[in-house]
C-alpha cells in the first residue's frame, strides 16, 4: 500500500525543530495545505529556518519520517509547552489543496500508517487527535471536509483487518512487544527534557548569548565540526557565572 522510509533531519537543526525528548502520548493528524509530494514536504522542512515541523509525510506512494519519535516537534501551534507540540506524533498527509485521487490514496495511507502506530504503542482509536484541537486550526482540512468519524472508521477497519490476519502466536508476540515498547516509554518519560542549543540564535536564552559569543570570539568554544555547541541550559548558566567572576577576563 506504501513504502517506509526515513529522511532524518541532521541533529544540528535538533534545537531548532525538536529540541525536546519526548514520550509520546497521542498522534495528531494534519493536511499539508499544498500539492507538494511527501519527500518534498520533507525536503522543505528540513532546509529551512523555521520552527516548524512534523514527525512523519504520507503521500500517495509513501509515509517517510524525519524526526524521532522520541523527539518533539512544532507543529500543533499551542507553543513551546503545548500538550500537542510536546506530546503529539504529527502525521502529515500530502496532496490535500486540490484532493483528488491522489488524496484521497494519500490519506488512506495515512490511515493505514496510523494504525499500526496505535498498535504499536497500545493505544486505541482515541489517542488520534486533529490539529485543530490544539490551537483551534480548521486542520486536517479536506480530511474535516470529508468527514472526522469517516476518517477515524477507516482507522479502525484498517486495525480489524490487521487483527484477523494474526494467528496466535503472532498476537503473543505482537503483545509482547507492545510490552516492551511500554517499558521503553516510561524509561523515556523518567528522563530529564533538556534543551539543546546548537547556535547563538534566537532559541538561545538571552542571558546567556553575550558570554556565549565571547566565548567564541576568544576560542575557548568552537562546537563540533559543523559549528554545533550542544550546550543545554545547565552547561549555559555553569559559563555564564563563571564569565561574570571574571574566570575569563585573562585569556586572550
Amino acid at each position: 500500500m506504501y513504502e517506509y522510509k526515513e529522511k532524518l533531519i541532521p541533529q544540528s537543526k535538533y534545537s531548532l525543530k525538536c529540541p525536546y525528548l519526548m514520550t509520546p502520548k497521542f498522534i495528531v493528524v494534519h493536511n499539508t495545505a499544498n500539492d507538494a509530494s511527501a519527500e518534498n514536504e520533507i525536503k522543505y522542512m528540513k532546509n529551512n529556518n523555521n520552527p516548524v515541523s512534523f514527525h512523519y509525510a504520507v503521500d500517495d506512494k509513501y509515509v517517510i519520517k524525519a524526526i524521532p519519535e522520541n523527539r518533539n516537534a512544532f507543529h500543533a501551534g499551542d507553543g513551546v509547552k503545548g500538550n500537542g507540540n510536546r506530546y503529539g506524533l504529527s502525521v502529515e498527509i500530502c496532496y490535500s489543496k486540490s484532493g483528488g485521487e491522489r488524496f484521497n490514496e494519500a490519506e488512506k495511507n495515512a490511515a493505514k500508517f496510523i494504525s499500526t502506530l496505535l498498535k504499536q504503542y497500545g493505544w486505541d482509536i482515541s489517542h488520534v487527535k486533529k490539529h485543530q484541537d490544539f490551537s483551534g486550526k480548521y486542520c486536517p482540512h479536506r480530511t474535516l471536509d470529508l468527514g472526522w468519524g469517516r476518517f477515524l472508521t477507516m482507522i479502525q477497519n484498517y486495525m480489524k483487518e490487521d487483527d484477523e490476519k494474526m494467528t496466535n502466536e503472532e498476537r503473543t508476540k505482537f503483545n509482547e512487544l507492545v510490552k516492551a515498547v511500554s517499558s521503553l516509554a516510561e524509561r523515556v518519560e523518567r528522563l530529564d527534557s533538556k534543551m539543546v542549543y546548537g547556535y547563538v540564535d534566537d532559541n538561545m536564552p538571552e542571558w546567556a548569548r553575550p558570554t556565549i559569543t565571547k566565548l567564541m570570539q576568544k576560542g575557548i568554544l568552537k562546537g563540533d565540526e559543523k559549528g554545533n555547541l550542544n550546550l543545554d541550559e545547565n552547561m549555559l548558566r555553569t559559563l555564564v557565572i563563571l564569565d561574570r567572576a571574571g574566570i575569563f577576563a585573562k585569556i586572550a
